[in-house]
């Protein structure tokens, strides 16, 4: 008699996105990822600081900048992928390997270049007959 046995796998789950839905009991329009969320603040705070420079803009093209261009970053982080990862996934990546020793990792410890040394007959003779 051959028992059954019960599987459960989550991995697609698991493939979904962190997203917000809520910051301080305020429901947001549409879930953002976190990458979002930073690209949008950073976006925002950018365009505030530079008002000066691109406000000048004619008639209401100014207005068209200030709201489009968050939402379409926004929109562009969410779908870039950069080596099958998100962007910040793949900075990430680029930050862990330009911190790596040059030499590499042995036993999680960085590779010291050894010294080289020359080999001498133990009687003081020559190396060669």
């Amino acid at each position: 008699m051959t028992r059954a046995m019960e599987c459960r796998t989550y991995t697609h789950a698991r493939r979904f996105p962190l997203v917000i839905g809520k910051v301080g009991g305020y429901a947001l329009p549409t879930p953002l990822t976190p990458a979002q969320v930073g690209v949008l603040l950073t976006t925002v705070i950018l365009e505030v600081s530079t008002r000066h420079l691109w406000a000048v803009l004619p008639g209401a093209l100014d207005l068209v900048v200030a709201m489009l261009l968050p939402l379409v970053l926004a929109w562009a982080v969410r779908h870039a992928r950069v080596e099958g990862r998100s962007p910040g996934r793949y900075a990430l990546g680029l930050l862990t390997y330009a911190a790596r020793p040059r030499q590499g990792v042995r036993d999680g410890q960085p590779v010291r270049a050894v010294r080289p040394h020359t080999l001498r007959p133990a009687d003081g003779g020559a190396l060669w007959p």
